[in-house]
């Protein structure tokens, strides 16, 4: 396989209960296999999950580091990815069919732009879809004056690890990610 046009990052911790239907989210994307990689970076899971993730070798990379929290699992496995375009998932959530491809077009489309964040449906532990959370439009960000900053603020929500993907450039340029953050 050539250099991956997007990579999708998973990081997990403990997420047995979850880590397959993560995984799968990102296998059965509408987007080209031949152009993703799909890495998996355990913290220092105690329970099944890097058993789990193993049974998806080799179409899915899988590291493990010591626990040392979120931000440290990205800042680890981030210098690990080839992709233009980064696409983070937590082990614990999963991604609707068409979203690495709605988010390609959104890059393809708008070349100033450095990230892409959305919508989630959140769900009770059965799966069951309890709240939608949409912004009511699509905004366009430009953090250059307070203004700009506070109505980002605002919306931050759209930016969480599990709906947001970056530019590998920007992505670069904040690395490393404080591993205070929590």
């Amino acid at each position: 396989m050539g250099r991956p046009y997007i990579s999708a990052l998973i990081d997990t911790y403990n997420h047995e209960r979850f880590i397959a239907q993560a995984i799968e989210s990102v296998l059965e994307q509408d987007f080209p296999a031949s152009e993703m990689e799909v890495l998996v970076v355990d913290d220092g899971s105690t329970d099944s999950t890097g058993t789990i993730v193993q049974n998806y070798a080799p179409r899915v990379r899988y590291l493990r580091k010591a626990n040392g929290g979120q931000a440290s699992a990205f800042n680890f496995g981030i210098p690990q990815l080839s992709g233009e375009i980064v696409a983070m998932l937590d082990g614990d959530d999963w991604w609707a069919r068409d979203k690495l491809r709605r988010v390609v077009e959104t890059f393809e489309q708008n070349q100033d732009v450095g990230m892409v964040g959305h919508g989630l449906i959140q769900t009770d532990t059965g799966g069951k879809p309890i709240r939608l959370v949409l912004p009511e439009q699509t905004y366009r960000l430009d953090i250059r004056n307070m203004e700009a900053a506070r109505h980002f603020d605002q919306l931050k929500g759209f930016f969480g690890t599990s709906r947001v993907a970056y530019r590998r450039k920007i992505l670069e340029r904040a690395l490393p990610i404080p591993e205070e953050l929590v």
